[in-house]
């Protein structure tokens, strides 16, 4: 495996890694009755900002826009952070952390098969293959609990968690796209977009919630806001991108699958859930096909993001 390619694997891993608290931070929150479009609008504000001040320091000239980048930014934003933001926290206030996971974790398949249209990369076969041990494995984990009606069922959340994946396929593959030299750079997608999302997430808060919750939140729940949105997200979605300047959306997606990993170790050994043996086997099928894919030799793309 060539250098580049072991930097990007290593980068995008640490982002699945970080991703994989999520879902038991909000978890948490949703039980502890923190408003869900606080969350996703501060994870998207809050990110974005910070964001923002790193590159007006240090690529200003990348701040600014073109009215042509204004349709993709805008569409970026809605369907794809928006979209995954909110319906991923969403669908936690109704369905167990696992079933959510599972859902969201259909994106890798929706990337193989959509890059091609979107970023005009075919995926390789061990893209494929990859994918499709992801699909088995998340199956695997949670069918013996779903033929027992172990899982709870909500069609709304199931919808919400269906969204956060097409959300993630959309911002995986416009990711790409911004890595591979993109009609607007990298670093200006990233910026853009949460900034963008965090306006369209806001509107959605006034209109629905309101914003009176504010005044009540407590230190705790303010400071695993603040993880999510700086930490997890933050941290994690720049090192998903610089990732993505050395792999393709189809790799990185099969490799940010570490998340589900991650989030059933929180579960077992800070959560105190049980880990059932099929649970185990899925999250080894996951681990052999961030191995399959890993081993593959690619040529790195250019970017003119910062």
């Amino acid at each position: 495996m060539s250098g580049s390619n072991t930097k990007g694997v290593l980068l995008v891993l640490l982002a699945g890694v970080l991703w994989g608290t999520m879902a038991p931070v909000g978890k948490a929150l949703s039980l502890g009755r923190t408003d869900t479009m606080t969350v996703v609008f501060s994870r998207a504000f809050l990110a974005g900002l910070a964001a923002f001040l790193f590159m007006a320091w240090r690529a200003p000239q990348n701040l600014y826009l073109r009215a042509s980048q204004l349709p993709l930014l805008s569409f970026y934003a809605i369907f794809g952070v928006s979209a995954m933001y909110c319906g991923f926290f969403m669908s936690l206030n109704s369905l167990s952390v696992a079933l959510t996971e599972v859902i969201f974790f259909s994106y890798p398949l929706l990337i193989a098969l959509l890059s091609p249209f979107v970023t005009g990369e075919k995926p390789a076969r061990v893209e494929i293959i990859g994918a499709v041990i992801i699909f088995f494995a998340v199956i695997l984990a949670v069918l013996p609990s779903l033929l027992s009606g172990g899982l709870a069922f909500s069609m709304g959340g199931l919808g919400w968690a269906a969204l956060s994946a097409l959300g993630m396929t959309l911002y995986s593959l416009f990711a790409r796209m911004a890595a591979k030299g993109g009609h607007v750079p990298q670093g200006t997608l990233f910026v853009y977009g949460m900034l963008f999302g965090a306006v369209v997430l806001g509107l959605g808060k006034t209109f629905s919630t309101g914003w009176g919750d504010l005044a009540s939140l407590t230190p705790g729940q303010a400071g695993w806001i603040l993880y999510l949105s700086l930490g997890a997200t933050l941290v994690g979605y720049a090192s998903f991108y610089l990732g993505l300047r050395h792999v393709t959306a189809a790799t990185a997606g099969v490799i940010g699958t570490a998340e589900l990993v991650t989030a059933l170790a929180l579960s077992f050994f800070v959560m105190g859930s049980t880990v059932a043996p099929n649970e185990l086997a899925a999250a080894a099928l996951i681990i052999l096909s961030i191995a399959l894919v890993s081993l593959r030799k690619e040529t790195p793309c250019s970017t003119t993001g910062s």
